[in-house]
């Protein structure tokens, strides 16, 4: 079976954008394109050639009406992956997805359906300083390790086989099918005791595992529209402070070498 192309895998992504982007107009939601997504429409006005995925954040309470609605009302072949509605899948994060595509992983963690998906992140504060931050961060990433061993699936060698099973079947004896529930509620509790005073800068504490990094509010704002590969979606209102925080100089192109996707994964058409 063939694989997938870049540009192909683009094409259902862009489709995947102008659907999450019609859903949150009629739910009056707000979302922005994130990381890489973002860098290709301030710098591009397009795709970034060599991306394979897409990236939107969302702030907190729109993220959560986003699942509850795609949870009930997404049609075929589309649907929305978190972990407390998809046994198997680690990430701290929601995926929305197109299953008329095939997912294939070499990575233990990523044997779960994810056809071509768009990451969804949640926007929360997180302090109103570096120490404050990592603090929130170390945390939140400590109880994100103990779902991420409990959901991915191991190398099937006898003695990490063995660690796993016991492992589970600890967590169930304790969490029974409610674990995931538990870790995301765990986490939110760690962001609200961190952040419940001062003025609070955002970011995306909940799934820490780009580093810590602290975002204006007021860089985001309402956002606006830009063109994206011929359409054109909801970006930051103040894009640069946030692409320099995580790119540096964001307008200068990486080292010819660097211009490969940084996904280890494939997709056929089912």
């Amino acid at each position: 079976m063939r694989k997938l192309t870049i540009s192909e895998i683009q094409a259902v992504e862009l489709d995947n954008l102008q659907i999450i982007d019609r859903i949150c107009q009629e739910q009056d939601l707000t979302y922005y394109l994130a990381y890489g997504t973002l860098l290709g429409a301030v710098r591009n006005q397009d795709f970034i050639p060599w991306d394979d995925d897409t990236d939107i954040w969302m702030p907190r309470r729109d993220y959560e009406a986003f699942i509850a609605y795609c949870e009930k009302d997404l049609p075929t072949p589309y649907r929305i992956a978190t972990r407390e509605n998809s046994p198997g899948y680690p990430y701290g994060l929601a995926r929305f997805s197109n299953q008329d595509y095939e997912f294939v992983s070499t990575k233990p963690a990523e044997q779960f359906s994810a056809g071509i998906f768009t990451d969804i992140y949640p926007l929360d504060e997180n302090g109103s300083s570096y120490p404050v931050a990592r603090q929130l961060y170390r945390r939140c990433k400590l109880v994100n390790m103990a779902y991420y061993a409990y959901a991915a699936t191991w190398p099937q060698n006898f003695l990490t086989k063995s660690a796993h099973q016991l492992y589970k079947k600890a967590v169930d004896r304790i969490w029974g099918e409610s674990f995931a529930q538990a870790v995301d509620e765990k986490i939110q509790r760690i962001i609200f005791a961190k952040t419940k005073e001062g003025r609070q800068k955002v970011g995306v504490p909940a799934w820490p595992d780009g580093g810590v990094h602290l975002l204006e509010k007021e860089h985001f704002g309402e956002g606006k529209y830009a063109p994206f590969a011929g359409s054109s979606f909801r970006v930051p209102a103040d894009p640069a402070p946030i692409l320099r925080e995580y790119y540096g100089d964001y307008e200068k192109l990486p080292p010819a070498k660097d211009r490969a996707p940084h996904h280890d994964y494939k997709i056929y058409p089912k």
